[in-house]
């Protein structure tokens, strides 16, 4: 009877203990339910993104979306934190276009190249660019991935605050990892 006893206990230990387990697995998850998926398309593209970020204004004028993280969103409705996408018709080779690119950027001396190289982007050839840049004071760092279409030239652009960047690319990658060409 004694050994009964203690299995029940036993067994009762380790009940209670699951249910605390699975009540803290269960409010973890509930803290991630404010944050839900959103969808955009737009110029051939079709993104999912997380629900605190939300459509920008573009300084760009070849952008066809911008999104950005909802709270980095300034009076003029430009994100700090931001996701730019952009399409140019090709005028040249893909690859001498995007080149021609970063050389031109280079004349400027508050751009500083942190690597380049290559990627893939919906099972495309592409091209990816991480660089820095100093713009009213304010050192950001961008990282861009190029890929053609239909001679256009694509490029999905992340910009941020330098004390921002790494905080943030996570939602970048996402993006860059589940993107839709049409």
């Amino acid at each position: 009877m004694n050994k009964i006893l203690k299995g029940s206990v036993i067994a009762l230990i380790v009940i209670i203990c699951l249910m605390f387990i699975a009540s803290g697995v269960s409010a973890q998850g509930s803290s991630n339910n404010d944050t839900t998926i959103e969808t955009l398309s737009k110029g051939g593209l079709s993104i999912t993104y997380p629900s605190n970020w939300g459509a920008s204004q573009a300084t760009s004028n070849y952008s066809i979306m911008s999104i950005s993280k909802l709270d980095s969103i300034d009076a003029a409705g430009v994100g700090q934190v931001n996701i730019n996408f952009e399409k140019k018709a090709l005028d040249k080779e893909f690859n001498t276009f995007v080149n021609d690119t970063y050389k031109q950027m280079q004349y400027d001396s508050s751009f500083k190249l942190v690597s380049s190289g290559d990627s893939v982007v919906a099972g495309k050839p592409a091209f990816e660019y991480v660089y820095t840049s100093t713009d009213n004071g304010i050192e950001r760092e961008h990282k861009a991935v190029w890929f053609e279409k239909g001679g256009q030239a694509y490029v999905m652009m992340y910009s941020a605050p330098l004390d921002q960047f790494e905080a943030n690319l996570y939602v970048f990658d996402y993006i860059l990892s589940d993107i839709q060409i049409t």
